[in-house]
């Protein structure tokens, strides 16, 4: 089938309800009748976005044959579009497929994820005690706390409470947004917080609109409880203004620290700011802006209330299953809204939306930088006025961004060699390729622990990973070099200046397998590294950098690198301690 009569096709399927029954079941027929592996992707791609917001359309005839063929399909998009589809089309045995991959820890995240937004798109029922199970496994968990938000679950405000402590700064965030979006589960965090299970530091401004947007009594008598009266527009901005101007200057001739501002950034701004290539499309994109006027900056962030253009006021939508969400409208049409919340985008039906009230309020809070110490502050405007990007510091708060199984966000390379494909960093070189190809990594690193899974074709290729490493003029990195490929498997070098030394031979024995594990665990000048789950080096390096950017390289010939569940944590004390 010609790619545009595909698409008029979809388009016919999407806009004219009256055609749509015929549409459908002429696009079943010719997924049905073609072996093709990319038509059929195309096909289920194609016909995943034109029903969208259809929670459910009739079946069409000879949809179960054709579903249980595609479930045995090598390509895994294929299994998962196949499946996604049969929940719109009311299969049980879709439904019961997608809660059992969402479940098995052994598949790959990035299936697990699009079995959960499949099964949201329907509002399984069944899915509120899977979610709750979900909790304690990292790989989905952060997910599975958003996705809570979509049920009223009485029993979904205790089991986040529970595992609270033991979340990410972001799963943090995610929690008590969650939280905050119905009256009955906000009670129950401000009695958390009231009893200091949740620090009352976490609840940033943003959750604190958002709990007064509920408009109940009982929350805001909480709150003042909590918080003491809390007013819509600070009493006088000019003298906050004046507050934080002076907070600035204290700080001398160099106030702050780029590098430790970018932190702060990335904890307050990044999910709904871009700069530099980086962050959310919730505001306007800071690159342009004029940052490095101190002035412009704190009358944006002090009393971002005061200009507001009509893009950025905040809608608020009030759902029939109870939830409270407020976010910008980026696309709408006669089915569906899509909505940008400070932490995710969603897709409304306009079928659940009981009532809609646009606010004369910007999507920013007002009281953003409260919370932050007189130092935090100065590193952040210090930051927001540099020039040129700087690097982002590997803490417990950003490592989490280290990958995010999306896109190439935080990363640097050529997008013709480096992509990601189902929630995995793929590399592709190509013969003709003359030079090393690199992709390096915007976090930086210096005690730490890094896991991650690796495939390379042909195994004998050499790939490698830089780790401590330092980016050059020319696209490339040189740190510490572990080889990939089963030629030189395991050696580990010290690449650039003074001249490369070899720490470590290669792998005695080298057994690449369909997919091998990696673990890099830095302390000082400690290094340990286990390849496939067995020590292969343990070493120390005196004349070895102590901090530095993750790179992968690529050699000058054919070869396919890829990568996943790429996961880096800032080092705890006992990092050189080999997990049992």
């Amino acid at each position: 089938m010609k790619p545009l009569v595909l698409a008029l096709a979809l388009c016919l399927l999407a806009v004219v309800p009256a055609r749509a029954a015929d549409t459908l079941a002429a696009l079943v027929r010719i997924l049905g009748g073609t072996p093709q592996p990319q038509l059929q992707l195309d096909i289920l791609r194609g016909l995943r976005d034109a029903t969208q917001g259809r929670p459910e359309l009739p079946m069409p005839d000879g949809w179960e044959a054709i579903e249980a063929r595609l479930a045995r399909s090598d390509v895994p998009e294929i299994r998962s579009l196949s499946r996604s589809l049969g929940l719109t089309f009311g299969s049980a045995s879709a439904r019961l497929a997608l809660r059992v991959t969402l479940q098995d820890r052994s598949v790959d995240p990035a299936q697990r994820q699009e079995a959960l937004r499949a099964l949201l798109g329907v509002r399984d029922p069944e899915l509120p005690p899977v979610l709750r199970a979900l909790l304690t496994d990292p790989a989905v968990r952060a997910a599975a706390v958003r996705a809570l938000a979509t049920f009223e679950d009485p029993q979904a405000a205790p089991a986040l409470l529970a595992v609270y402590p033991s979340l990410s700064p972001g799963e943090r965030r995610d929690a008590l947004n969650t939280l905050a979006a119905r009256a009955t589960s906000a009670r129950i965090l401000l009695d958390a917080v009231a009893e200091g299970t949740v620090s009352p530091r976490d609840i940033t401004a943003e959750i604190l609109r958002q709990l007064r947007s509920l408009k109940d009594d009982s929350i805001d008598t909480a709150l003042t409880r909590v918080y003491g009266p809390v007013r819509d527009v600070a009493a006088d901005k000019q003298a906050e203004i004046e507050r934080y101007r002076r907070i600035y200057r204290a700080g001398g001739s160099t106030p702050g620290d780029a590098l430790r501002g970018r932190v702060v950034y990335a904890r307050l701004c990044q999910q709904c700011h871009v700069l530099f290539d980086s962050g959310g499309k919730v505001g306007p994109d800071l690159t342009g802006s004029a940052r490095n006027d101190l002035e412009y900056v704190l009358q944006n962030i002090i009393d971002p209330n005061a200009v507001i253009p009509n893009e950025y006021l905040a809608s608020t939508f009030e759902l029939r299953d109870g939830r409270v969400v407020t976010g910008l409208v980026q696309r709408q049409d006669d089915r569906t809204l899509t909505v940008a919340t400070a932490t995710e985008t969603l897709t409304l039906p306009r079928a659940d939306i009981v009532d809609t009230f646009l606010s004369q309020l910007s999507m920013m809070p007002e009281g953003l930088i409260d919370s932050l110490a007189d130092q935090e502050f100065r590193d952040l405007i210090y930051y927001l006025g540099r020039p040129g990007q700087v690097p982002l510091l590997a803490t417990p708060e950003t490592a989490p961004l280290f990958f995010n199984g999306r896109d190439l966000e935080l990363w640097d390379g050529d997008d013709s060699h480096w992509r990601v494909e189902e929630g995995q960093l793929v590399g592709r070189a190509h013969a003709s390729h003359p030079a090393p190809d690199f992709l390096r990594s915007e976090m930086i690193a210096s005690d730490f622990v890094l896991r991650l899974q690796f495939q390379l074709q042909p195994d004998a290729a050499d790939a490698a990973i830089l780790f401590r490493a330092e980016s050059t003029p020319d696209g490339g990195a040189t740190g510490y070099r572990l080889q990939l490929g089963s030629r030189n498997f395991g050696r580990l070098t010290l690449t650039g200046s003074p001249a490369p030394a070899q720490l470590h031979p290669a792998h005695a024995r080298p057994a690449l397998r369909p997919w091998n594990t990696l673990e890099i665990r830095s302390h000082g000048n400690r290094l340990h590294i286990a390849l496939n789950g067995q020590p292969h080096a343990d070493l120390e390096s005196p004349a070895g950098p102590r901090q530095g950017l993750v790179a992968f390289e690529l050699p000058p010939a054919a070869a396919e690198l890829r990568l996943k569940d790429l996961a880096l944590e800032p080092a705890p004390p006992h990092a050189l301690t080999p997990d049992p």
